[in-house]
């Protein structure tokens, strides 16, 4: 072999077994799949209204829970089997007030001084290919005075409907 080739001919060697190994071409839809849940989660957040229940003790509680800042993490991984894992966050203060009758609770409109607590929800996703999936989730509550309190969420405390759900934050 002549002595020109031979640079060529070792780069071509060490770049011929790699053929095949890099990480697959970016697919659009994983991501524009996660910012549509991001936006539906946030529209969900935003639609919630403060509710009215009957406490232990006779009296009314009304809870709201400010508007949501909604964070959102996409990243691209090393696996074929899952390529992307996506996580959002969502920081909201949570109030309560209590009242004697329901129509006396309704009528109270909450503000900071009924604060009860800072929550921080994290909702982890993957995404298989096809579709994106949630894995897991937790709730940091910070409320004042007392030591804060992380509670693992379950599929069920995530799909719930009501004023305290996350349904909208589940993919489709």
């Amino acid at each position: 072999m002549p002595l020109p080739l031979r640079p060529f001919a070792a780069a071509l060697l060490l770049i011929v077994p790699l053929v095949g190994c890099s990480k697959p071409e970016p697919d659009g839809r994983a991501p524009a799949g996660f910012d549509a849940l991001v936006a539906a989660c946030t529209e969900f957040l935003a639609a919630r209204e403060p509710h009215v229940r009957p406490g232990a003790s006779g009296e009314w509680i009304k809870t709201g829970y400010s508007p949501a800042l909604v964070q959102r993490e996409l990243n691209r991984t090393e696996s074929p089997v899952t390529p992307y894992v996506g996580k959002i966050v969502v920081k909201d203060n949570e109030a309560q007030a209590t009242a004697a009758t329901q129509p006396e609770a309704q009528a109270i409109t909450l503000t900071p001084a009924h604060l009860l607590s800072n929550r921080t929800h994290t909702f982890v996703y993957s995404f298989d290919g096809n579709q994106w999936r949630w894995q897991n989730g937790q709730r940091l509550t910070k409320i004042p005075g007392q030591n804060d309190q992380t509670q693992a969420l379950t599929l069920a405390d995530v799909s719930a409907l009501g004023p305290s759900g996350f349904a909208g934050c589940l993919p489709r």
